[in-house]
């Protein structure tokens, strides 16, 4: 996954992060490779020690944890975190991480699938 954030602002890392949370906790099938990739992007958006990371995670999964009670709910959240992503270039490697992370377990489900394409078909990708 690459994590070259260089031109998101603080505001589309803190979405594109919380739209990965979504990706990794909707099929219900958490890998250690996800937490991983995860945690390099927390390095990578400057929290360089583990407890700063750790403190976002949890802070992440809280606050995405209410969207994930139906399929709908993730979707539409999934979607309204994608608005955050104007430019091209962000929009193409948020497909990408998101698309790595569901992929990295080597377990894609049905939903994880649907999620992929309504953001591919939201950033006309």
């Amino acid at each position: 996954m690459d994590s070259d954030l260089k031109t998101f602002s603080s505001s589309q890392q803190q979405a594109l992060f919380d739209l990965l949370i979504l990706a990794m906790y909707a099929d219900g099938h958490l890998a250690a490779t996800e937490d991983e990739q995860l945690q390099k992007l927390l390095a990578a958006m400057g929290y360089t020690e583990e407890t700063d990371r750790q403190r976002e995670f949890d802070a992440a999964v809280t606050k995405m944890r209410p969207f994930l009670r139906s399929i709908q709910t993730a979707k539409d959240r999934a979607l309204a975190l994608a608005d955050t992503f104007s430019e091209r270039t962000q929009q193409r490697q948020v497909v990408a991480m998101v698309e790595s992370l569901m992929t990295s377990d080597g377990h894609v489900t049905t939903w994880e699938s649907t999620l992929l394409s309504e953001l591919r078909m939201k950033f006309r990708l």
